[in-house]
């Protein structure tokens, strides 16, 4: 999501690599560990208050939705799965509102983990979904110290593809804020018709993502980062963002678009 910029986003391009022709090379998924946290979205309404809180107001990016709070038209639960709701419409000084749900402050998670979300994102120039985590003392360290691993990101300008970014603080990088970032891309042709499951582990200081049933991107946490990167308590967030530094241009035509949680897990990875 890039939480105030992407100006090292020309690493990213340098790293990517195309997943229908790799495919075959794709390493698959170790064993899950115990089951620790999740959230399956069997309820109906507004999801769990007890598990999620809300992003409010223009956060970042200047992106040009309103994200609300606990509103049902943006955010809620039915038939089995969460859906964030993004609509064009006038609202607080907005054109458009979306949701952007997370943990922070009610869960956070510590260790060897392995985090795996199952959904199915929308479509459509403006459109920019997202799954991922950030250190939870964000609020002390301010970004990109607390650290930030994108584990799917979709802009509608960019079909098929899927992201999947890790910021953080590095003493070696040049930008004023001592930015750097890493990461890699899939391709696919059923984004927004399937549902596919992406997500991240973490061992040490080893980050792996990956989609389905395979990792597509590997990352060693360097000494050059800030002390604890990726290492401590981590967040949650899911959301979706419309226009913005990333999101560009928007097709007003494509709304209302609906994305699609069908369940979050988190797993205790075995040593």
């Amino acid at each position: 999501m890039h939480y105030k910029t992407f100006s090292a986003f020309v690493i990213l391009l340098l790293s990517c690599f195309c997943a229908n022709a790799q495919q075959k090379n794709l390493k698959p998924l170790g064993k899950k560990g115990k089951l620790i946290w999740k959230d399956e979205f069997n309820g109906t309404g507004l999801p769990d208050s007890t598990k999620w809180g809300y992003e409010t107001d223009f956060v970042r990016n200047n992106e040009k939705q309103f994200y609300t709070k606990a509103r049902i038209e943006n955010c809620y639960e039915e038939n089995g799965n969460l859906v964030i709701e993004s609509k064009k419409e006038n609202y607080k000084g907005a054109s458009y509102t979306s949701a952007s749900i997370n943990t922070l402050g009610k869960h956070s998670f510590t260790g060897d983990i392995r985090i795996e979300v199952r959904a199915k994102i929308p479509d459509g120039k403006g459109i920019w979904p997202a799954i991922w985590m950030m250190g939870s003392d964000v609020k002390k360290v301010g970004w990109p110290r607390c650290s930030e691993i994108d584990i799917m990101e979709f802009v509608g300008h960019t079909p098929n593809t899927v992201w999947g970014t890790l910021h953080w603080w590095d003493s070696t990088s040049t930008e004023a804020n001592k930015h750097l970032s890493n990461g890699s891309k899939l391709y696919f042709d059923d984004l927004h018709t399937h549902f596919h499951v992406y997500g991240m582990e973490r061992k040490g200081n080893k980050i792996q993502l990956f989609v389905d049933n395979h990792y597509y991107f590997e990352f060693t946490v360097p000494p050059t980062a800030y002390p604890a990167s990726f290492t401590g308590p981590l967040y949650l967030l899911i959301n979706t963002a419309i226009g913005g530094s990333w999101g560009g241009p928007i097709d007003d035509s494509i709304f209302p678009q609906k994305y699609y949680v069908d369940y979050v897990r988190v797993y205790r990875l075995k040593k």
